[in-house]
């Protein structure tokens, strides 16, 4: 708090007297008492400066020449009841006189002669009671004015039988009651039936009567039977001896405050249940995709050991077909043989040697259809619709953790090739970039159109539609694209690979005419381009 000094005034006095001998007596003891002094020699002109400078004291002669002192006693007190009236006479003065003075509204009466110091006294007594009447009247009406303008909150008293005794405007605001209707009701009349039931008003003025502050959160119920959600309080009222007089109780309407905490506990419970309901959906989809890794692992052990088995045939069918022409040899041979012998005992023994050779070439024709030993089937394909044709195959290859993206031109030329092998060697491409991104990545799959003017060592001049494979993996160095199609070479650890994929892939792309080229950065992928001849008729400028 900041210490302010506050100048001291002198109080204004007006000293009436017609007598100016008596008047200068008066008015020089006030002065010496430190008040500022006006003076009047009538009534008149007395009323005249109390109308003009409003003093804080009239120091009144009774007999004045023109206007009796009595009646402008009254004067003052009528249009002027805060200023202090003191009233002086002489001293052959009846107890009678004194009454009819006072009763006409002074403040108090004294008879001349006065000692100054007296007189000195009792104007200061009087100024000190009337300032204290005047601080006390102040606080009441600011305590009236607060509570009268607290119009949002509901503020009245009740007596120790818990009975309202005074009713602000905020109160009948929030309750609806008007002062006349509830003053001197039970405060028990703004409580819940089951509050009253359990004897809450009763508790609540015990508590406070023992000097506690209650705070309460509540139903509380207006006149026309509503309830509103209040915070409320309720104090003791003490009296100057400290005893307790009544109860003060105060309430705040927090209906709306209400609503909306109650509105967000249910869109909190709603929000925990659409949690517990996506986390049991997280659960469902994790399941399902463990399911799906569990059946991508089964087909990819499927395709390893459809790799493993396709190295297996193309050695397979090497060595068959060298067998198989040894046996059409020796089958040939004992055939002339037979013809030429006549001896039975031979001719069992021959017809013995070519029963096993048959079986053997019964046996080679088994492994040579094992191997896959035939020609290629040529045909007219257009690249585009064999691409679309594999798009949910590569989806369930290449896995959720990898995003396919297709860039097909629209004028990819159609080439002369065998399908089987083009999806089988696009496939063989996918699987491999899935395996150079195990933390995810993108997988670009495009078609195009290209034209070579001039022979290059692995491809004659001419046009080429191209499908191009590109990931976003680990990538790959310049000694491993060095063995990259070399039958059996493989970077994968065993059981992960075959290393006849891209062998595979090269071979069937070189026997139909065209070719692979690679491009790969460590850490920053590969791109793989097939090149297969453009069927076309006449051969169209590039």
């Amino acid at each position: 708090m900041n210490v302010m000094s506050v100048s001291r005034t002198r109080p204004l006095v007006l000293n009436v007297d017609d007598d100016a001998a008596n008047r200068y007596v008066k008015t020089r003891s006030l002065s010496l008492g430190e008040m500022e002094v006006l003076e009047a020699e009538d009534g008149m002109t007395a009323l005249a400066l109390i109308a003009k400078r409003h003093p804080s004291l009239v120091l009144l002669d009774v007999n004045l020449p023109d206007v009796d002192g009595l009646e402008v006693c009254r004067r003052i007190k009528a249009n002027w009841p805060d200023i202090i009236v003191l009233q002086i006479s002489a001293t052959a003065i009846s107890t009678a006189d004194k009454v009819i003075g006072l009763e006409s509204g002074a403040d108090c009466y004294l008879t001349t002669p006065v000692e100054p110091m007296e007189l000195i006294a009792v104007a200061r007594a009087m100024l000190r009671l009337r300032h204290a009447e005047t601080q006390a009247q102040e606080a009441g009406e600011r305590y009236r004015m607060i509570v009268e303008s607290a119009v949002d909150y509901a503020i009245f008293t009740c007596g120790l039988d818990g009975r309202i005794t005074s009713w602000n405007s905020g109160a009948q605001a929030v309750l609806g009651y008007a002062p006349e209707d509830i003053i001197g009701e039970p405060c028990a009349r703004i409580f819940m039936a089951d509050d009253v039931g359990a004897d809450v008003p009763e508790a609540e003025m015990r508590a406070a009567h023992d000097g506690m502050s209650v705070r309460a959160e509540r139903w509380h119920r207006r006149r026309d039977g509503t309830r509103f959600w209040s915070s409320g309080r309720m104090v003791a009222l003490r009296d100057r001896r400290g005893e307790v007089a009544g109860y003060l109780k105060i309430l705040y309407d927090r209906s709306v405050e209400k609503q909306a905490r109650d509105a967000l506990e249910a869109l909190n419970s709603e929000l925990e249940d659409r949690v517990g309901e996506r986390t049991r959906d997280l659960a469902e989809a994790n399941e399902k995709l463990r399911s799906e890794i569990a059946e991508r692992a089964r087909a990819g052990e499927q395709i390893r050991q459809l790799q493993k088995m396709e190295a297996l045939g193309q050695l397979t069918g090497g060595i068959a077909h060298d067998f198989n022409n040894l046996l059409t040899a020796i089958l040939g041979g004992l055939e002339v043989t037979r013809r030429r012998t006549e001896d039975p005992r031979s001719l069992r023994l021959i017809d013995s040697s070519i029963s096993a050779a048959q079986r053997g070439a019964k046996l080679i024709a088994q492994l040579m259809a094992f191997a896959r030993k035939q020609h290629l089937r040529m045909e007219y394909l257009p690249l585009n619709t064999l691409v679309r044709e594999m798009h949910e195959l590569l989806e369930r290859s290449v896995g959720g953790a990898v995003r396919l993206e297709y860039d097909m031109a629209p004028d990819a030329w159609p080439v002369m090739a065998d399908a089987s092998q083009v999806q089988t060697a696009l496939l063989n491409l996918a699987i491999n970039a899935r395996d150079a991104m195990p933390s995810g990545g993108t997988l670009r799959i495009a078609s195009g159109n290209l034209c070579v003017e001039d022979a290059e060592a692995d491809l004659p001049a001419g046009e080429y539609a191209t499908v191009v494979v590109q990931d976003s993996g680990t990538g790959m160095s310049e000694e491993v694209q060095a063995r990259l199609f070399e039958p059996f070479f493989t970077t994968k650890e065993v059981g992960k690979g075959t290393g006849l994929g891209l062998a595979q892939v090269y071979g069937f792309v070189r026997q139909s005419g065209g070719t692979v080229r690679v491009y790969s950065v460590v850490g920053e992928g590969t791109t793989i381009t097939i090149l297969l001849p453009r069927a076309t008729s006449p051969a169209t400028e590039c």
